[in-house]
């Protein structure tokens, strides 16, 4: 790297000097003009070289006559590669981010976009969302703008990382008591009492549920398969099927008529749309007088009974497919055992401690 000298010819046949400085990017020579000597000094170029040797360290020499887009422009571009590359089941979510996301950015280039925007955008959503779903379209826009860097369109840090999501204090902690789980399915239509007996044993998500093949239910060796495409972690996960599963399986092989999906609607066609079947639930949860219950907390009421039955945690985490155990571990409930190391020093025995440090001692 340096800087030099170098003739140029003028327009008018005349010659002269221009300063230059010389840097190299993954073993190539770049060589760049800085300007007249005379009208521009040897320190000008100094620092400009001094510039580009940071922009090197940081990874931040392509922004050089890059184009950058904008949000609007670059959206296209995100979701296909979501939908399609990704192949990631939330990219319709992602257009509905990105459609709150292009309100205040949608016009900006992406290396417009800065922490103060992202703070000033959670003050402006706070006012209609909960801080969980300015998270969420933070995140995909954190994503977007990563996935921009990958291409070369964007560069610099992340203003979302540097902005931080917002706590959330909303995590919900509901799960069905027996005699809820008895109203609800005397309340449901044959087709959504099956979904619910099948989340109650198995802790699948909804649309795992909904999409759930017969070339995925091994009866023989009563194992149910979850192809990585269609699930969350992108992971294959095997659900031992139950006794009340395979009981229900056997009904739904002969309701169906030969349909390629274990659960459909009443009119025998499978769930095109979640709407449907999210209704249907929310019609059933109010005739039986069951109030603030999601269907996401049947997956969470079965993981929590497991757990009360004294099932392992790790072997929860792998039915569930987390692929954090930190995750599955808001299901286990310490308070209990809280309570019972507290209690344990109310029948504290002095003279037990004491012989035990003195059998130590002798040893």
């Amino acid at each position: 790297m340096g800087v030099y000298k170098r003739r140029r010819r003028q327009i008018d046949g005349s010659y002269h000097d221009y300063w230059y400085i010389r840097y190299w990017i993954e073993g190539l020579e770049k060589k760049e003009s800085i300007g007249k000597v005379g009208e521009v000094t040897k320190a000008v170029a100094q620092t400009k070289l001094e510039e580009r040797k940071r922009q090197i360290r940081l990874d931040q020499l392509d922004q050089i006559g890059a184009k950058i887009p904008t949000l609007s422009e670059f959206s296209g571009e995100y979701i296909e590669y979501v939908r399609d590359i990704k192949q990631n089941r939330s990219w319709k979510c992602a257009i509905q981010y990105l459609a709150h996301l292009q309100r205040p950015f949608g016009d900006k280039k992406l290396s417009q976009i800065s922490a103060k925007d992202i703070d000033d955008y959670k003050l402006y959503r706070l006012r209609a969302v909960k801080p969980s779903t300015v998270n969420r379209e933070l995140a995909c826009l954190s994503h977007l703008l990563n996935y921009a860097k990958r291409r070369k369109v964007f560069f610099g840090d992340n203003p979302v990382s540097i902005s931080k999501l917002l706590p959330e204090h909303n995590m919900v902690d509901r799960t069905l008591t027996p005699d809820e789980e008895a109203k609800l399915l005397n309340s449901s239509s044959p087709e959504l009492r099956a979904i619910i007996i099948c989340a109650l044993n198995t802790a699948m998500r909804k649309n795992e549920i909904l999409t759930l093949r017969w070339e995925n239910v091994d009866l023989d060796n009563n194992i149910i398969t979850l192809d990585h495409t269609n699930t969350k972690s992108k992971k294959t996960r095997r659900i031992p099927i139950n006794s009340a599963l395979r009981t229900l399986l056997l009904e739904q092989r002969l309701k169906v008529c030969g349909s390629d999906y274990v659960f459909v609607s009443s009119k025998g066609t499978p769930y095109a749309r979640h709407d449907s079947l999210k209704q249907a639930f929310i019609g059933a949860c109010k005739r039986s007088n069951i109030n603030g219950l999601r269907f996401h907390d049947l997956r969470h009421t079965a993981a929590t009974r497991m757990v009360e039955s004294g099932v392992s945690i790790v072997v929860v985490s792998r039915i569930l497919g987390h692929a954090d155990l930190k995750t599955t571990m808001r299901y286990a409930h310490p308070e209990d055992s809280l309570k019972e190391a507290v209690e344990n020093l109310a029948n504290f025995n002095p003279n037990r401690t004491q012989n035990r440090t003195q059998v130590g001692i002798e040893k």
